[in-house]
């Protein structure tokens, strides 16, 4: 049977190679006389498992004579057939061969390579009216069924291919395709060909998007966790350890731990929790934990996206010194109605994403915490202040010192596509914490209370087809009250933190492999404060406005390259006075040979932080409850930072990753406490700023974690060896910053069987600084946890039980202390037995 003349090329891949006895094989034998050279082909190769590639216009007419039997060699007996045919064969691989036919003309002092007789068809496709390279073209050589997909720079190269004329389909998304031949020829001296599509409109049933300012592919520096998390990045393990919590996934990041070892605030890289800037939905959010640090503000199924920068930023992010903490609500407009009821030993909570129509949809979030029974907060005299531990307490025992913990949150998210392309969101969210303390023997009472709250509407639209304009204005505060009454009388302190703000985002894509950010800040800020204790009256007043604007290009010059240079402008207004342009730049690099296997990135930026929170600590070894807020005026300096670092993910086999990173980080302007300060601050600017003078700071580590998943199991290392230092700005030695902890490391093994997950967490870390100049015993800590799932009444239920190993210092009330002791703060995290949580979801 012969095709029509029409179809110039055939592909005729023949391999079956299936392996048969030996006695099967001897009785094997073909004898070709005057055959067609086709239908000996399609023998041999099926009795011999060859595969070979050729147009059938090649072997048309012509008729060959011969013999196979098992026993020959079947390279040698091709090589046979083919003998006087015309018709080379040229092999590409192991047991495959590409039929091409002869050369007449060779010079024979010319070696007869493969790359005589083979070429590659290449070329390039762009756009026909802008140039601008068709990223993702297709390229299908339509007789023979092989082809490629355009890089970044609109090329492509079929390899390999033997020489003469082929037609090729050139098609794209969006563009009219084209038919076209094309020459191959060996050693092709020609520039290759390009190919200009044009664009066509395609009509199709309307589809809402709601697009995204993200760049193309990963920042360099940026930790990005998803509830669906796909990410190669060794040291992003989301592990079962903490009751519905995010601070317990961050802190498995090598050279991030929390202030108290197992709960606390995040420390970034030795520096001050205040030094990483948290922001939800695109407002600030300047007290993003409860208890001291125990948990943060977030509620894991509220939350679609979660990116953390530690070192360097790019410009569009300003005010975190050391990190920023970006998260983003999730939408009801996704389109799937998820409610979630949970309950365990330390909240309740609510969350729910629930569609109001085709076109809105609400968010809702709530949360209160359960503490006082189970788990019972624990007080104790000790360095010069009450140490209250949130979940220290002896269970179901109270008396003594009677302290109380409670903490709440509420988030309430309206989203409404106002167009195909662009939708807006009018958020709020409000937290609270409150902490009361009756002290022993009637002493008096501690009653300190915090709220924080937050209020905004933003859009998010596509302007034409390659702009996308975002527009946020916002309110976001931070209220703390701290009420003490003792014999001698009542103390009351009080502080706002209000900030006024408006966003404007403008992103152009270039390209596929191009995107140009620019963007202006503009925010107005106000602390306020008074103090009254019966000796004294305090308060306390600043103002200041900032504007900032930005500029930001996030560019791939080429094949797994990725460049982000930035630059950063800031300015401030106080009391209609200018205090000065300060200029921050910015760059990132980013390569990637092999996007599937290994990155190297790097990154060097300055940084500013204009919003500081000083808190003063116990002999050096407990943070006082009571913070105060410091905004950079004439009389306050504003916060810099260099910072430099270099890393690399490489993943060697698909269940196995490791990644490494170097930093190094130079700041000025920091805020620290005088040593042996033991009292509560006040208000006034000044009286603050004397006794948190400016500090310099230096800090360098290196960063290795690893990941292995095999099967049910996923095995993690994450380790640290670093060191923070500050000093005054005035000169002296150089200390260990409060929270510099060297040597940190941690082991983690997790398994998934079924509906049940198992997992193992041990940390091991060095202990924190004393104001003598020595160290706490370093920590070693060993967590558990147990989750099952299962479906009952319609509802998705998840268990879950946990324990961590405490530090053995005593934690329940002890001693008697003054009354006039400051509150301290000691979280220390869950227990050591288990802790039950239970939630459904639907």
């Amino acid at each position: 049977m012969r095709l029509a003349p029409s179809i110039a090329l055939l592909l005729a891949v023949l391999a079956l190679g299936a392996a048969r006895p030996a006695a099967a094989q001897a009785e094997v034998e073909f004898v070709w006389v005057s055959a067609p050279l086709s239908e000996a082909l399609y023998e041999l190769a099926e009795a011999t498992g060859l595969e070979l590639v050729f147009a059938l216009r090649l072997v048309e007419d012509v008729r060959v004579s011969g013999r196979y039997r098992a026993s020959d060699d079947p390279d040698r007996a091709l090589r046979y057939l083919l003998r006087g045919t015309g018709v080379r064969a040229e092999r590409i691989r192991e047991g495959q061969y590409v039929l091409i036919k002869e050369p007449l003309n060779l010079r024979p002092d010319i070696e007869t390579t493969r790359e005589a007789y083979t070429g590659t068809l290449d070329g390039r496709v762009v756009d026909a009216e802008t140039n601008v390279p068709l990223m993702g073209a297709h390229v299908w050589l339509v007789d023979i069924g092989l082809g490629d997909v355009v890089t970044y720079d609109g090329a492509f190269a079929v390899p390999d291919l033997p020489t003469g004329r082929y037609v090729v389909r050139v098609s794209h998304v969006g563009y009219r395709p084209v038919r076209l031949e094309l020459d191959v020829f060996p050693d092709s001296p020609r520039l290759p060909p390009t190919i200009r599509l044009q664009a066509e409109v395609i009509e199709t049933p309307d589809t809402p998007v709601v697009a995204g300012p993200d760049p193309p592919g990963p920042t360099p520096g940026m930790t990005e966790l998803t509830p669906r998390e796909t990410t190669q990045q060794a040291a992003a393990i989301p592990y079962a350890l903490g009751e519905a919590d995010l601070a317990a996934t961050l802190s498995w990041l090598p050279g991030l731990t929390r202030t108290g070892g197992a709960s606390g605030a995040l420390v970034v890289r030795g520096a001050d929790p205040a030094q990483t800037l948290t922001i939800r939905d695109g407002v600030p959010l300047y007290e993003p934990w409860h208890a001291f640090g125990l948990f943060s503000a977030f509620q894991p199924e509220a939350l679609s996206r979660v990116r953390f920068h530690r070192g360097s930023l790019p410009a569009p992010l300003g005010g975190g010194l050391a990190a920023v903490l970006d998260v983003e609500t999730t939408s009801a407009l996704a389109g799937d109605t998820l409610r979630t009821l949970g309950l365990g030993a330390v909240a309740a909570r609510a969350v729910a994403d629930v569609p109001l129509g085709d076109r809105v949809g609400v968010h809702l979030g709530l949360r209160r915490s359960v503490l006082g029974s189970l788990l019972a907060p624990g007080l104790r005299a000790e360095g010069g202040a009450w140490v209250l531990d949130p979940t220290g307490g002896r269970p179901f025992q109270r008396g003594g010192a009677d302290p109380s913990v409670a903490f709440g949150d509420a988030t309430v998210k309206l989203s409404a596509a106002v167009a195909p392309t662009a939708h807006i969101d009018l958020s709020a969210t409000l937290g609270t914490d409150r902490v009361r303390v009756d002290l022993p023997g009637q002493r008096g009472r501690l009653d300190y209370g915090w709220r924080t709250h937050t209020a905004s509407a933003r859009y998010q639209g596509l302007q034409g087809q390659t702009t996308l304009l975002t527009a946020l204005a916002y309110r976001t505060g931070h209220t703390s009250s701290e009420d003490r009454a003792f014999q001698r009388g009542l103390a009351q302190t009080e502080q706002v933190l209000v900030e006024h703000g408006v966003t404007l985002d403008i992103d152009r894509f270039v390209s596929l492999a191009h995107q140009v950010r620019a963007g202006v800040q503009v925010a107005h800020r106000e602390v306020t404060g008074t103090l009254a204790d019966g000796m004294r009256e305090e308060a306390g007043q600043q103002r200041v406005a900032e504007a900032a604007l930005y500029l930001m290009d996030t560019w791939r010059p080429g094949e797994g390259w990725q460049l982000q240079p930035g630059l950063r402008a800031e300015a401030r207004v106080d009391d209609g006075r200018v205090l000065g342009l300060d200029l921050s730049p910015r760059l990132f690099a980013r390569w990637s040979p092999d996007a599937d296997r290994l990155v190297v990135r790097g990154g060097v930026s300055r940084q500013t932080q204009a919003v500081q929170r000083v808190r003063d600590r116990t002999e050096g070894r407990y943070a006082l409850a009571a913070s105060r807020w410091l905004l950079t005026d004439r009389q306050v300096p504003l916060a810099r930072a260099w910072q430099l670092g270099a890393g690399a993910e490489w993943a060697p086999s698909d269940p196995l990753a490791f990644s490494l990173d170097l930093y190094g980080r130079r700041s000025t302007g920091l805020l620290e406490p005088i040593l042996g300060a033991d009292r509560e601050a006040g208000v006034d600017p000044a009286d603050l700023l004397a006794t948190h003078p400016p500090h310099d700071g230096r800090g360098a580590g290196v960063e290795l974690a690893a990941r292995l998943n095999r099967g049910e199991w996923t095995l993690g290392f994450s380790g640290a060896l670093s060191r923070t230092e500050v000093r005054p700005e005035t000169g002296g030695a150089w200390r260990a910053s409060t929270y510099d902890r060297p040597v940190t490391l941690g082991l983690l093994a997790q398994r998934n069987r079924g509906p049940w997950t198992a997992a193992l967490r041990l940390d091991v870390e060095s202990g924190l600084p004393r104001e003598n100049g020595g160290r706490d015993v370093p920590q070693v800590r060993a967590s558990g946890a147990l989750g099952a799932h299962a479906t009952l009444l319609g509802l998705r239920w998840t268990a879950l039980a946990q324990a961590t190993a405490r530090p053995s210092t005593p934690s329940a009330s002890a001693g008697v202390g003054d009354a006039g002791l400051p509150l301290a703060a000691d979280p220390r995290g869950l227990p050591g037995w288990p802790i039950l949580s239970l939630s459904a979801r639907w």
